[in-house]
């Protein structure tokens, strides 16, 4: 057992050389989060705005993700993957350091706009770098050890986020802004003379024909995506201001439950895919779910320290347990059609929640209290768990009858 663990986490042999240079690009990126975790503290706290303002704020973020997803997904069909990357990282630069000069509600809500689009197509074409630099025996892996490097720098962001809007939250934008310029140069680096693989033809023939819109598995995962996504994002759009109006958390306590999510994330997520990979993407996505409607609807039910934390690793288990299959199920769709279609579309579709959840959640904190955010949370994860069991239902309905061509495929 512990030899075939330490085979899972070697440099060499499991991962290939260009998954472990794309997870250090993520990880250094997402030391820049922290503007995302503590962008509701500052703009409530420093700026004094409204909870409904903040609300409508964030959600022009989420607009962005939205737009930026799936314009992304597009331009990789048609541009250099690398080099309209390495163009989106340097305009974040500069976008990060506006947001921590300027005051203004107007200019802010243009500037988080902005930022969303940047992240959000930037998010887009980190997937296809993973198809265009990595083998397709390693793409599933490459994946897996993404998401442990964007959680361990989320752990880190979320420290030293809280430590420096001890101080002053400007810091916050302006360390981030750095940090995206170091990502540039090692991206730069890493990939601007390196080959890129030639494109592989699926074993059925699949030529691109699939799109996306005529693939109702596909449409039925997008459809769960965004009722969990909605939930899931009210985390980092009202976790902040909740444990700090209602459990009188200091934004460094706040800070460690972001970190907290991250460390177990980076701890747990490669031992619990191995554990649970017998277990299919079905059981997975909605044991995931469950957990999540746990986690969060037992916030309005206790107070303290200990019980925040409780919460906390009750919904990040569940985000360990739905996020690599929903990936996994996203790129099987994707190998059999237009990819960047597939991987825009569903990245808009999960911005979406960044765009609702805040809206939602500030007219819901606003009108009923911080309390009902949590309710509400809870029943849109367990909402999402018949979509998901008809999204793999179908699927594997057509792995048994596929009737045309280009299907997508199976899900183990």
């Amino acid at each position: 057992m512990t030899s075939r663990f330490t085979h899972l986490i070697r440099l060499d042999g499991y991962f290939c050389p260009m998954s472990w240079m794309l997870a250090a690009l993520l990880f250094i990126n997402r030391l820049s989060a922290m503007v995302k975790l503590f962008m509701a503290l500052y703009l409530r706290q420093e700026l004094g705005l409204a909870i409904e303002t903040v609300g409508w704020l964030l959600s022009g973020y989420g607009a962005g993700l939205l737009i930026g997803s799936m314009v992304g997904g597009l331009l990789s069909d048609h541009c250099s993957t690398a080099r309209l990357t390495a163009a989106l990282f340097f305009a974040s630069v500069w976008v990060l350091v506006s947001l921590g000069l300027v005051t203004d509600v107007p200019w802010l809500a243009g500037l988080l706009l902005l930022s969303g689009v940047l992240d959000g197509a930037i998010r887009t074409l980190h997937q296809r770098l993973i198809m265009e630099y990595c083998p397709v025996a390693q793409r599933a892996r490459a994946q897996s050890l993404s998401r442990v490097a964007r959680n361990l720098g989320m752990a880190v962001a979320g420290v030293m986020g809280g430590v420096l809007a001890q101080a002053d939250f400007r810091w916050v934008f302006f360390v981030s802004a750095a940090m995206t310029l170091l990502a540039l140069s090692w991206f730069v680096r890493a990939t601007f003379h390196r080959p890129v693989l030639p494109p592989d033809e699926g074993p059925d023939g699949a030529t691109g024909s699939c799109v996306p819109y005529r693939d109702k598995p596909f449409l039925w995962l997008l459809a769960a995506s965004v009722l969990l996504g909605i939930a899931f994002d009210s985390v980092y759009s009202m976790l902040g201001n909740y444990l700090r109006e209602y459990y009188r958390l200091s934004t460094e306590a706040i800070g460690w439950q972001f970190a907290l999510n991250a460390l177990l994330v980076v701890l747990l997520q490669i031992p619990i895919s191995h554990w649970t990979e017998q277990w299919g993407a079905r059981r997975q996505l909605l044991a995931g779910s469950v957990l999540l409607a746990c986690g969060l609807g037992m916030l309005p039910l206790g107070s303290g320290l200990a019980y925040v934390c409780l919460s906390t690793a009750v919904w990040t288990l569940g985000e360990a347990l739905f996020m690599p299959p929903l990936n996994v199920l996203v790129m099987q769709h994707a190998q059999a059609g237009k990819s960047g279609h597939y991987f825009g579309l569903f990245f808009m579709c999960w911005s979406a929640s960044a765009l609702l959840s805040p809206v939602l959640g500030g007219q819901l904190y606003g009108h009923f209290g911080g309390h009902s955010v949590w309710l509400a949370s809870a029943a849109l994860a367990v909402l999402s768990i018949p979509l998901f069991y008809q999204a793999t239902r179908l699927s594997e309905h057509q792995r048994v009858h596929p009737t045309a061509r280009g299907e997508p495929a199976p899900l183990s």
